[in-house]
């Protein structure tokens, strides 16, 4: 079951949809969840069900064409050159080193050291690695280690009375004096691995933790992630392009009411996020980002208002179509947000949003699968598009051309050490 409406929505703010469907006057559940379930989303920074908000769908939308939209969209295929580019902006992370013959550590070298750190002769967490690769000069690691290593031999065994620094990322060792026993196992030099220059133990060297032992497996892994990026891209767009075309064709108009509440209801939510997520407060934010409260709270209100105009034109295509959640479909597309959002439970997704918040996402996801499957989309590359258009522009020529040729030949026939921890 695809899974569009909900991934959409849910992922801007959980907060969008209607919370209940047109007319129907139910009474919100909000009220009757468990004490100790509301007391768990306060706490992990999440809000309350969305409140329900009634009005009357066939009032707020005047429907127009929304069968057979067109669309057209770029090319979401996986080409050589997307590979090529993915894989060379990994390798700049994982740099590629090649033994040496100098015996001495200068300044500018990258030495491969093996160390060990003792705090009162105890090995503490964190101060010991193997065949690690340091710039000499880089300052990358604490006061006094680098110099330290300047003048010595590959196979030297270097013990470094040194301290931590006071303003040091980790409390206990902050201000503590330690002894770093360091070997130097060889010189090495940064070699430029690029794509064409990969290797199988380059490959398996760095990328054994992805699942690549090989070149092969690399390219094969790239492209088939790629692939499935440019899948739920070109879905988000499908959507987000026929959303843009919905709201040319119909007249839409969002009750204050409705707008008012999930604008509450969204910034209560990003503020707890922000709170116990980040630990930071609202101005913080603001600072931070560097925006204002009242820049953001205008974001807000066009983000939400735009979002209630794509979920009312929605409902009011369901009921004109007579969309409703059959039992079975439901039941399958739970299952499916509960997996991919990472719900502890059915039950914990219906505490969090309410089972009409939930039924209604489904509605909407069969409602846009109905647009999707009868609008004319095309996806193409641009270049292709052009030298289409091109084509076109210069066809009518050739056939005015063969036209008067015809008419010639009747009338003759009739596209962790570093400071900043």
């Amino acid at each position: 079951m695809k899974k569009k409406i909900l991934v959409l929505i849910l992922a801007v703010c959980a907060m969008t949809l209607a919370g209940g469907c047109g007319n129907k006057k139910e009474e919100s559940k909000q009220d009757n969840v468990q004490e100790d379930t509301k007391d768990d989303t306060e706490e992990s920074g999440a809000v309350s069900q969305p409140q329900q908000v009634e009005y009357d769908v066939e009032k707020c939308v005047q429907l127009g064409e929304y069968m057979g939209l067109e669309v057209a969209l770029g090319s979401y295929e996986v080409t050589e050159e997307d590979v090529k580019s993915n894989i060379e902006s990994t390798l700049a992370s994982y740099p590629a080193y090649e033994d040496t013959d100098k015996t001495t550590v200068e300044e500018g070298d990258i030495a491969n050291i093996d160390y060990e750190g003792l705090k009162d002769g105890v090995a503490f967490d964190g101060g010991t690695a193997q065949g690690a690769n340091l710039e000499i000069g880089s300052d990358s690691f604490i006061d006094g280690f680098e110099d330290g290593l300047v003048g010595k031999k590959v196979g030297e065994k270097v013990a470094l009375d040194l301290t931590f620094p006071e303003d040091y990322g980790n409390q206990e060792l902050a201000g503590q004096a330690v002894v770093f026993n360091v070997t130097i196992n060889k010189i090495v030099k940064k070699v430029d691995m690029t794509y064409d220059t990969l290797t199988d133990e380059y490959v398996a060297s760095n990328f054994v933790s992805q699942g690549y032992k090989n070149v092969e497996e690399m390219k094969q892994g790239v492209r088939a992630q790629l692939e499935s990026n440019n899948e739920t891209n070109k879905k988000t767009d499908t959507q987000n392009a026929l959303f843009e075309k919905l709201r040319e064709t119909c007249k839409v108009e969002v009750p204050q009411e409705l707008l008012d509440t999930r604008i509450k209801e969204y910034k209560e939510q990003f503020k707890a996020n922000v709170e116990t997520s980040y630990g930071m407060t609202m101005e913080d934010y603001y600072t931070q980002m560097q925006t204002t409260e009242d820049d953001f709270n205008k974001q807000v209100e066009q983000m939400l208002q735009e979002s209630l105009e794509n979920q009312l034109i929605l409902e009011a295509i369901a009921k004109k179509e007579n969309i409703e959640a059959d039992e079975e479909g439901y039941a399958e597309y739970k299952k499916s947000v509960v997996t991919d959002f990472s719900y502890e439970s059915e039950e914990a997704l219906i505490n969090q949003y309410g089972e009409d918040y939930v039924k209604n996402a489904y509605v909407s996801d069969k409602t846009m699968d109905l647009l999707i499957d009868n609008a004319k989309v095309t996806y193409e590359d641009q270049a292709d598009s052009a030298d289409n258009q091109d084509s076109a522009e210069a066809q009518p020529e050739a056939d005015d051309g063969e036209k008067a040729a015809d008419e010639e030949a009747g009338s003759a026939e009739t596209q962790d050490l570093q400071k900043n921890e």
